[in-house]
């Protein structure tokens, strides 16, 4: 009799462990109970969605009821279509309808940008024709100094006031050479050479780790050659992926705008009188409620077109719109690649319409002068 007993309370301790195992086991798992209008209880899935936000410690809302947060998880929601609110006193609001999915995560990182963004001077001795590197990190422009007019340099990376970084002579001007005066600068893939047109159709290359210049009568030979470089690695990481033959062609066109992530890219595609702006995203795995083809934005092709550059995140854009080169004035904004939070950052007097994204995010470059008929200097325009 003994003996029996020890059996059952044996079975009976297995089998509240196995209960609690088992429980635990669907709980984290996204089970819980649920109650139908006939008071049926059955047992469903649910998703998840962690939340981060650009400043953090935002607040969380999700069908508008405040849960929690940001940094944090919210659990047991649902599957199908929500809308997430994030909010932070100082900064403009941001929501998105999002899909939860049974037992999966989806994770969401909130850009948040400042209601009231300031500016700060990058340069004061002057700037012209701006270009960045392909990393983001530096950041080459035309100056006409008084003391050193040239080619100059300015690291974007490891400092978190853009606007104290020194920025340093590339190649000086010399009584035979005004190389302020040119009208391009781009850079090599290993951001170790410049490649100048100055005027009359005359070209330098500017090697940066000896400060010196060379007179070149093939520019267009180089820049296939660093183009070349560039798309050896994409088509070898193209090659790879099982996509569509017609993306793998555009992806490797000059068409595309690939993002600094080097996983997706931004194209066009025209049908009758409108211009669809998209982004075909290569990432694998794809984060979950990415797609991997979105619609940004449809423009008239009528219309002018704007001037868009990457975000440093990979997954928005900065759009310039307006007349930038005749009224000196634009519109610049930040969109998600889905189409999503479209927040306008800067309003005013703007010298060129290409606007770039510092390494962290943290700010927008512009070029832009306060002063009628005074120098242009580079600028940036804190986003939080």
């Amino acid at each position: 009799m003994q003996g029996l007993k020890n059996i059952l309370q044996t079975i009976l301790t297995l089998a509240i462990i196995l209960g609690i195992t088992t429980t635990l086991y669907l709980y984290t798992s996204g089970y819980r109970l649920k109650k139908d209008d006939l008071n049926n209880i059955d047992l469903s899935q649910t998703g998840m969605i962690s939340t981060k936000s650009l400043p953090e410690s935002a607040s969380v809302y999700l069908d508008g009821k405040l849960m929690t947060a940001t940094n944090d998880t919210i659990s047991a929601i649902e599957p199908g279509p929500h809308l997430l609110k994030i909010v932070k006193k100082g900064f403009v609001e941001w929501q998105k309808e999002i899909e939860i999915f049974p037992e999966l995560v989806t994770d969401i990182t909130a850009v948040l940008v400042s209601q009231s963004p300031r500016l700060d001077p990058l340069t004061n001795t002057g700037a012209r024709k701006p270009s960045i590197s392909p990393s983001l990190g530096k950041m080459a422009y035309f100056s006409t100094d008084k003391t050193d007019p040239g080619i100059w340099v300015i690291p974007l990376r490891g400092t978190l006031s853009l606007f104290k970084a020194a920025p340093t002579v590339a190649i000086e001007d010399t009584r035979f050479t005004k190389y302020s005066d040119g009208q391009k600068i781009e850079w090599s893939p290993d951001e170790n050479k410049l490649l100048v047109e100055a005027k009359n159709k005359i070209f330098y290359l500017i090697d940066l780790t000896k400060n010196t210049a060379e007179t070149t009568a093939s520019p267009e030979l180089v820049k296939k050659d660093w183009n070349l470089q560039i798309m050896e690695k994409r088509q070898e990481f193209v090659d790879k992926l099982d996509i569509p033959a017609e993306i793998k062609k555009i992806a490797l066109s000059d068409a595309a705008k690939w993002s600094p992530d080097e996983k997706k890219f931004l194209f066009t595609s025209q049908t009758g009188q409108t211009i669809d702006y998209k982004v075909y995203n290569m990432e694998d795995p794809l984060p979950v409620g990415e797609k991997v083809e979105t619609l940004v934005f449809t423009t008239n092709v009528k219309d002018p077109q704007p001037a868009i550059t990457w975000y440093s995140d990979s997954f928005h854009l900065i759009l310039t719109e307006g007349d930038v080169v005749g009224a000196k004035k634009g519109n610049i904004s930040l969109i998600r690649i889905d189409g999503t939070n479209k927040t306008e950052i800067y309003s005013n007097t703007l010298m060129d319409n290409e606007v770039y994204s510092s390494p962290d995010g943290e700010k927008v470059i512009i070029l832009t002068s306060f002063k009628s008929g005074e120098q242009t200097d580079l600028y940036t325009v804190s986003i939080r």
